[in-house]
This record gives structure tokens, C-alpha cells and sequence, in this order.
């Protein structure tokens, strides 16, 4: 009868009755789970969760703090805000560990070393924590997610005998960690950047690098306990798995090839050789512009508070090209914007961003087709009417 004991406590689980009050046996186990990066965006920066596991009482459980609602009221809309709230779940470790399995993502566990009251406390803390009055949470990108939430747990039960280890060298500012998580990913690797902040540039301290789970692992797996290591054993669940990548710089080039072909037509041809390609490009740059002001003062996310792209991908682009389009022999607005994007360029370094190196001839393309519709005043002549 042993596969109905075990069938009824994973049913027991899936319904997540509460187990609060309930103390673990001596067999009782707390385990902090770190899940590696997929190929898909959402999973590019990996995974944590607790796992509590009592064979004795046959609890099996895994608290996880990185879920949502696809049902919640107006979600797109909330999640573009950063007024989205995520949830706990629980769940068994089989139904977890199969997840990671299906996606080839690599699973790690670090078991901890823990007197039998500290088990208890963080269990009932996370139980607690799991119950529909207290689990959800508004979720904030780099202070409040799926593996801050598991370094707060600990923090909360175990107070300042938990230390973890000193790494004052470290002087990564968040873009930058985000960087070596998004080189198999280009492209959004731009986007992210585009979108992100000056607060991004700032050098987080130890305690908030464990904003990533593989920066938590870490930090877990030097830090102790009542001066003894925290960790007990450790090893993997599921095994390393590669996953695809691509060259990081490609992206770089391709920029970098667009200007010098719109250096050279700027130079040599008249501007209306490229008034579609012009009018493709600001109007891009325009679209990106708005979204990052609206990011900026709209959202409610602090990373995309202060972003000095908005100097460069300014909504006023699509002013630029509606001129194209309509044939409109305006050469102010492009000697103000080649004015503008030039001293971009002069002024550079003083920017307290942190810019994409696409950055660079993205402005300067924007410098020298601007310059070129002013230059020589190479206007279109203006439609009859």
C-alpha cells in the first residue's frame, strides 16, 4: 500500500493544506534548490526554491516564490506597469524536479546544516508565508523576486548568526551581471539594455547581489552558521546541460556596418537617396523613444527610472520622418537633432549611464543622416497641392 500512501500525500499537497503548527521529525530535511537557464527569455536567469522534506511524516514540499497568475484582471496591462503581484507555490519536488527536466535545465541542491528548531521555524515561516492572506508579494526585478524572497526566509529566522562570505572586489554594477546572463541573447540583450536605467549602474552591495539564484547558491554555499558552514552537502539533481548561444559582438557589427554604408551614402549621394531607409529609422527610433518614456513615467519599475537613452531615442523622430514622408523641405529640425546627436558622441564619457555598445552607431548613424538632409539643404521637393 505503500504507492496509496504516497499517492495521497502528493494529492494532499496539490491542494496545499497547511501544515502549520505541525513540527518535523529528526529525519526532517531543508534544501535550497537552484535551477539553471533555459533558451527562452523568461528562463534565462534561472530559478530558486526551498525544499522541505520529511520522509518520516511524508512531507515533500517546495516553496516557490516565482509564480503568477495568467488570469489576474488586466495582466498584460499590470505587468507592463510592474504592478504585477507574484505568488508562493507549493508543490512536490517530483512535479518541480519534472519541470526542469522536461526543459533541460540543470537543478542543484545545497542541504542545509541546521538544528532541529531552525527547521521548524523556517518551515512554518514558509508555511505561513504559503497561506492566501500572505503569499503574494509585488514583484520588483532586482530587490524583491524568486531568489531574494528564499535569502530573506533565512535571513528572518536566522538573524546575524547567518554570515556570509566578504567579496569587496566585486565591483559588477547590475547591468553588467545582467550582461553574462544575456549573450545567448542578443538582441534582447539590446532591448533590455535600451530599456534599463541609470539605478541599473549602480554596484549592488553583497547582500543584494543574491538577487540572482546563481549569486545566492554562491553566497549559501560560504556562509555560516553559528560559525560552523551552513552547507552540508551538496550536488546536483539534475545534471549540467548546454544550452544554445550566440556570439555576443555579432549584433555590434551589423550596427556598426549600417553606419559606415550611411557615412558613405551621406557623403556622396544626396539624401533623398535613403529617404525610405531615413524614414524606417527615425520612425524606429521615435516608437523606441516613446516606450522608453513611458518606462520611465508611467511604470512603476525603478529600473527603468532615469534612462539617458531618452537623449538619443527621442519621440522626436517621428516628427523626422513624418517630414520625409510628407516631402516637407524642413532643414532646422535635422540640424538640431545632427547637433544634438554629435554632441551625444563629444560628451560621451560624462554620460552617468552606461550605455549598449550599440549604442554608439546607432547615434551616429542618426548624426550623419540628420546631417545630411541639412548639409547642402538637399530638400524634396514639396507635394502640389
Amino acid at each position: 500500500m505503500r504507492w496509496f500512501r504516497n499517492f495521497l500525500v502528493t494529492l494532499l499537497l496539490g491542494f496545499n493544506f497547511s501544515a502549520i503548527g505541525q513540527s518535523l521529525s529528526d529525519q526532517g530535511q531543508v534544501l535550497l534548490l537552484t535551477c539553471g537557464p533555459g533558451d527562452e527569455l523568461y528562463s534565462t536567469f534561472g530559478h530558486t526554491a526551498i525544499w522541505v522534506s520529511d520522509p518520516q511524516l511524508g512531507i515533500d514540499k517546495v516553496y516557490n516564490y516565482g509564480t503568477f497568475d495568467f488570469d489576474t484582471p488586466n495582466f498584460y496591462l499590470k505587468f507592463c506597469q510592474g504592478e504585477l503581484d507574484y505568488f508562493l507555490n507549493v508543490t512536490s519536488s517530483e512535479r518541480f524536479v519534472a519541470s526542469y527536466q522536461y526543459e533541460k535545465r540543470w537543478v542543484k541542491y545545497q542541504l542545509l546544516d541546521l538544528e532541529q528548531v531552525d527547521k521548524n521555524a523556517i518551515f512554518q515561516y514558509l508555511e505561513t508565508n504559503s497561506q492566501p492572506d500572505n503569499r503574494s508579494y509585488r514583484y520588483r526585478f532586482l530587490t524583491d523576486n524568486c531568489s531574494t524572497r528564499p535569502r530573506d526566509v533565512f535571513e528572518s529566522v536566522l538573524g546575524e548568526r547567518l554570515v556570509y562570505p566578504r567579496n569587496e572586489g566585486d565591483t559588477a554594477s547590475y547591468r553588467h551581471i545582467l550582461d553574462l546572463y544575456l549573450t545567448g541573447h542578443p538582441w534582447s540583450d539590446l532591448g533590455i539594455d535600451i530599456a534599463l536605467g541609470k539605478p541599473c549602474d549602480a554596484i549592488p552591495n553583497q547582500r543584494e547581489r543574491m538577487f540572482l539564484p546563481d549569486f545566492l547558491m554562491n553566497y549559501v554555499d560560504g556562509a555560516t552558521l553559528d560559525g560552523r558552514p551552513l552547507v552540508k552537502t551538496k550536488g546536483d539533481i539534475i545534471s549540467d546541460s548546454p544550452h544554445s548561444s550566440i556570439a555576443p559582438n555579432k549584433i555590434n557589427w551589423i550596427f556598426w556596418t549600417v553606419f559606415i554604408v550611411a557615412m558613405i551614402a551621406s557623403l556622396f549621394l544626396p539624401a533623398k537617396a535613403l529617404r525610405w531607409f531615413d524614414v524606417a529609422f527615425f520612425l524606429s527610433v521615435g516608437v523606441i523613444g516613446i516606450l522608453i518614456a513611458l518606462l520611465w513615467f508611467v511604470t512603476s519599475h525603478a529600473e527603468t527610472k532615469m534612462n539617458f537613452n531618452l537623449f538619443w531615442a527621442t519621440p522626436t523622430w517621428i516628427y523626422g520622418a513624418w517630414l520625409l514622408i510628407r516631402n516637407r523641405p524642413i532643414s532646422r529640425f535635422f540640424k538640431i537633432h545632427s547637433t544634438l546627436m554629435f554632441s551625444i558622441v563629444v560628451f560621451w564619457i560624462f554620460i552617468p549611464q552606461d550605455f549598449h555598445a550599440a549604442a554608439m552607431p546607432i547615434i551616429l548613424t542618426l548624426a550623419v543622416r540628420s546631417w545630411a538632409w541639412q548639409k547642402k539643404r538637399f530638400h524634396l521637393k514639396p507635394k502640389s497641392t
